[in-house]
């Protein structure tokens, strides 16, 4: 049978609380111990006068019980995954067949140590941008971070529809050849990207002439876009990515020289492509699976109770992709070999264009540049 409670007789308990310890005046008022961090939380925020004078709504419904087994197993995804929150939590457990509450997912974690971030917000009204499939845009960006005394630079390439991580580079000293082999690479292995959102660095971007990285782009058939100046917002998917490594990363842990930092980096870019679901693209679905088309199959399962294996989502390279760039071009992918298809009302001209024909070396004018409204997270 469900207790039920004065407000004295629940301030009776807080200070005995107090006294001897939540989790053992829990034991003693037979309540699971979170409930009398809610009530404590709530006689905080009201003062002891008004608290008193509360009446709970729909009374006679009781203290919902929590049973030992939700808590232990909230409790081992929590200390697994110590960058989780209670959204995070609970798609976990989703995923191995387990349903539970967020309220109570967020109960236990918080009378656990939990504490949600605080974010200002800066009232301005933003609009949502987010690619309509894999490959249509690609997001790059740089974070600089400190291994003891060492500044490093952490290179990421996302899908900005999967927030798939497509590649890294963790180096001490940026440059346009690392930033052309990241991207090539991810070519390689995934297929081409249809349009490349970046800021204006100098790597990215030359304010006079064009650098070797956008002719790279140019020879590839990769669309530019470039950041609003000082506009972060912009960037939003990658800048989100870049203060979870900071956070969860650089914050949480200490990395003892350049290389530990290296393989700490490539651990974590592996758990979060495969294992972290994400809250950006509806909870349940780790990126790699939005990435490789496995969404409807993953959350079918998530909907019938099935626990969710981790070879359901283990596809490592696209062996064909299609993209269309915003100039109508066709581009087919096949193995990381690209073949343009430029239609015009009168013919079509297959152009192949392949990695090996690009020359660094070559200078010509600036030419005009894509512009776009601002997309963002």
């Amino acid at each position: 049978m469900k207790k039920q409670f004065s407000q004295q007789q629940k301030l009776t308990i807080i200070e005995k609380g107090e006294e001897i310890g939540i989790k053992q005046a829990a034991q003693v008022a037979r309540v699971h111990y979170t409930t009398i961090y809610a009530w404590k939380k709530q006689l905080e925020s009201l003062g002891e006068k008004v608290f008193l004078e509360y009446e709970p709504p729909r009374p006679g419904r009781g203290a919902k019980e929590i049973s030992k087994e939700d808590e232990q197993v909230i409790l081992k995804v929590r200390k697994e995954n110590p960058g989780y929150g209670p959204g995070q939590v609970r798609a976990a457990l989703r995923r191995q067949g387990i349903t539970i509450s967020i309220g109570t997912t967020r109960k236990i974690m918080q009378a656990n140590g939990y504490q949600a971030s605080t974010k200002k917000k800066d009232g301005k009204q933003y609009t949502r941008y987010e690619a309509s499939r894999p490959l249509e845009l690609a997001q790059m960006d740089i974070l600089e971070v400190y291994i003891n005394k060492l500044k490093v630079y952490i290179i990421l390439l996302i899908d900005d529809y999967s927030r798939f991580i497509l590649g890294f580079r963790v180096l001490t000293e940026t440059s346009i050849d690392t930033i052309i082999e990241l991207v090539d690479q991810a070519i390689q292995r995934y297929g081409q990207m249809g349009e490349l959102l970046t800021d204006r660095g100098f790597v990215f971007y030359s304010w006079r002439g064009v650098n070797r990285f956008e002719k790279y782009l140019e020879m590839k058939g990769i669309d530019q876009i470039h950041a609003s100046p000082h506009h972060p917002q912009t960037l939003g998917k990658v800048e989100a990515l870049n203060r979870r490594i900071r956070h969860e990363l650089f914050r949480r842990q200490h990395f003892a020289s350049y290389g530990h930092a290296i393989a700490g980096i490539e651990e974590w870019v592996e758990h979060y492509n495969y294992k972290r679901p994400h809250q950006g693209i509806g909870g349940f679905l780790v990126p790699a699976e939005r990435f490789h088309g496995q969404a409807d199959k993953v959350l079918g399962k998530i909907a019938e109770g099935m626990e969710i294996a981790e070879d359901d989502n283990n596809i490592t390279r696209d062996i064909l992709s299609v993209t269309v760039g915003p100039n109508g071009k066709i581009m087919l992918n096949i193995l990381g070999h690209s073949m343009t298809i430029q239609g015009t009302r009168n013919d079509n001209h297959i152009k192949q264009r392949r990695s090996s024909n690009f020359d660094s070396s070559q200078t010509y004018p600036k030419g005009e540049k894509c512009s776009e409204e601002c997309r963002r997270q």
